[in-house]
């Protein structure tokens, strides 16, 4: 109780602080600002855990959120009291009037975080077991993953495989190609856990897991994101990872363990550094050629890593996200009023197939800007014209609808739901359908929500649910009948 207490207090002050903040780099305001998302982290994580399945459990929704929250909010303001960047780094700073005003509503959304996660109350009574629940064949399912998979072979733009992501685009079929593959997969790895489950399948190992798993469902996944990897592409490998790897534990209810934990991340981390000094190598060469340019530092093109400094060069590119937060409070309400509501209404409504038609009815403004907040960030910073996305963080998405009391009540929310998805995922013996979807979503892009709408991930929920359903009642259906 006392843990809550003194996070309201905090929180209190920062709502205070927020309206009185220097309107320069003040480098005292922000050592004060740093000590209290520490002083709160540490607050949060010495929290002793009352659910015993949840002990010394590393792999946690709320582990990989907070980790991604703490990058992208904090890592440059960090940098900044060190030394490492400059006052005049326009690029990440927009407007230095409105840096300590970011930072203090970037603690102001952690504390919010930890206070609706620990305000979150398991019910007394939990189903143990869907007696109702029983297994769905994933053949069909696995079968139309590899056919959409050959045709994104066929139709992909050859240049965007050869290793110009960012440069060039996929296509517009291949892009629909990759979004099926992407459901199709996460429908197949949710319905398979929980196949295992119900037959109370315990694998000895990570190898055995495979094996239930089906070896030809990990062969498409590897070819997928070999091709991704050839691109110069890593988000869909830390997504499929993380929910390939994840229904391990969900299916043996093991505990990957803090060290375990930390020597994933950390390899993970110089493996994605690697990836990314490829990535940033002449486009014209292979990708093996590539790979031995970014061994000789004289060959290397360090222009996308030279930008900025970092205590933590391996997750600085995640860390600049935040200023696209910057450019939102520097824009946001003097230039431009609040949203109220009009972006997480958007992103609620995109789950509905052809909903979009019916947005002429409810908003007159309509074009490139207003279709979500990376949308309006990006022509914050680029105009009418942009020649890429800027992207978001999940503070500055609730800032624009609602300001402060929108990133309070949103991230507040959010806490909320990982903790619930944490009891479902580990305390439940089977979560209901919709439940087992959305956690499983929510860890694949744990780490990369930080910069993204909070609500990005419910069409995927949503679209993967109904694939599930399809599955279940249709395909399944006649397959018995037959």
């Amino acid at each position: 109780m006392l843990r809550k207490v003194l996070l309201i207090a905090l929180l209190t002050l920062l709502i205070i602080f927020y309206n009185v903040v220097p309107s320069t780099m003040d480098i005292a305001a922000m050592v004060i600002l740093l000590g209290v998302a520490i002083f709160s982290t540490i607050l949060f994580f010495t929290n002793k855990e009352k659910q015993e399945y949840l002990k010394g459990q590393f792999l946690k929704h709320s582990n990989i959120v907070i980790l991604g929250l703490l990058i992208v909010h904090f890592q440059l303001y960090l940098d900044y009291i060190l030394g490492n960047i400059s006052k005049y780094e326009n690029f990440i700073w927009a407007n230095q009037k409105a840096v300590v005003k970011s930072m203090t509503l970037s603690t102001i959304g952690l504390i919010s975080f930890y206070l609706g996660y620990l305000y979150f109350k398991k019910p007394k009574k939990v189903k143990i077991k869907n007696s109702n629940e029983t297994k769905y064949s994933v053949k069909i399912l696995t079968y139309a993953a590899a056919l959409v998979l050959a045709i994104y072979f066929y139709t992909v733009n050859p240049l965007y495989l050869a290793g110009l992501y960012g440069s060039e685009d996929m296509g517009m079929i291949a892009t629909y190609m990759a979004l099926l593959f992407y459901l199709l997969i996460f429908a197949i790895i949710i319905q398979s856990t929980r196949n295992l489950r119900i037959e109370n399948k315990l694998p000895a190992n990570l190898l055995e897991y495979l094996k239930l798993m089906n070896p030809f469902l990990v062969v498409i996944i590897g070819i997928y994101l070999l091709s991704v990897l050839i691109s110069g592409d890593r988000g869909p490998l830390i997504s499929f990872g993380l929910s390939f790897g994840s229904g391990y534990f969900f299916v043996k209810r093991v505990k990957l363990s803090f060290k375990k934990g930390i020597l994933l991340i950390v390899s993970g981390a110089f493996v994605f550094t690697f990836l990314g000094l490829v990535r940033s190598v002449d486009k014209k060469l292979s990708f093996t050629e590539k790979i031995q340019r970014s061994f000789d530092d004289d060959k290397v093109n360090y222009d996308n890593y030279r930008e900025i400094n970092s205590i933590l060069p391996q997750t600085k590119e995640l860390a600049s996200s935040v200023r696209t937060l910057h450019h939102t409070v520097n824009y946001v309400p003097a230039k431009h009023d609040f949203l109220y509501g009009r972006f997480q209404f958007q992103q609620i409504t995109t789950a509905i197939p052809f909903f979009n038609t019916f947005n002429n009815l409810i908003f007159d403004k309509l074009s490139y800007k207003y279709r979500g907040s990376g949308s309006f960030i990006t022509w914050i910073i680029q105009g009418d014209n942009p020649t890429s996305g800027s992207g978001t963080t999940c503070i500055a998405d609730f800032y624009f609808d609602f300001g402060v009391p929108g990133v309070i009540i949103g991230m507040f929310i959010f806490g909320y739901f990982i903790r619930m998805f944490e009891i479902n995922m580990y305390g439940i013996e089977l979560p209901s359908l919709l439940l087992h979807t959305a956690l499983i979503i929510y860890l694949s892009d744990a780490l990369y929500i930080s910069r993204s709408p909070v609500l990005f991930e419910l069409r995927s929920v949503v679209w993967v649910f109904l694939v599930l359903l399809i599955n279940k009642y249709i395909i399944n259906n006649k397959i018995r009948l037959a």
